[in-house]
């Protein structure tokens, strides 16, 4: 299950931390992930770099054939807030990499990006061994703040069908004080 969560949730926090003004524009159709994070570097979309604090929230899980007590906790836990804490860098705002956008494999893509008047879309496709999924990402951004939701639709553990909803708020929350959850990643070289 971490596995599945991980990229998304940090796709989603990596890309909380956007700030643009309202002219800029981002579009990619059926390109990976890092070319995706080529076309921000080389645009004039820059990051507020300092501590940033989200709160994600899941809403809807379901995998197939999930036996009853497993079931009964998810449902327990879902709904409730996770807050983490993450560092920008000015060196990811001025070089981010391909991790900045998620930590996926080479299986992902993005079939469409869109990042432009405080807004984002966009759709992901993932093929891994046990199947392909489909995330799909959508909301608002600030230079200081991000409202977000995620879906993914695709395959869990043993190939089971599994459907997950999450939603994603952060917010900057002034300098980087080296005690944050999420640890900052190398910039591109």
């Amino acid at each position: 299950m971490r596995r599945i969560l991980l990229p998304a949730l940090v796709a989603g926090v990596c890309l909380s931390l956007a700030a643009c003004s309202d002219e800029k524009k981002v579009e990619a159709k059926n390109e990976s992930v890092a070319d995706v994070a080529k076309k921000v570097a080389a645009s004039d979309i820059r990051f507020t770099p300092g501590r940033w604090e989200t709160t994600v929230k899941i809403e809807k899980m379901e995998i197939e054939g999930m036996p009853p007590e497993a079931k009964a906790a998810m449902q327990q836990a879902m709904g409730q807030a996770r807050t983490m804490s993450s560092c920008l860098t000015k060196e990811q705002v001025e070089k981010p990499n391909s991790e900045f956008f998620g930590q996926v494999g080479d299986g992902c893509k993005y079939d469409s990006f869109t990042m432009a008047g405080g807004k984002l879309d966009a759709k992901m496709t993932c093929k891994t061994a046990r199947g392909e999924q489909v995330v799909t990402m959508g909301g608002t951004y600030t230079p200081e703040s991000y409202d977000a939701t995620m879906n993914m639709d695709g395959k869990g553990p043993d190939g089971k069908a599994m459907t997950m909803a999450m939603s994603m708020k952060s917010k900057r929350a002034g300098d980087c004080t080296g005690t944050e959850d999420v640890k900052p990643q190398p910039p591109a070289k």
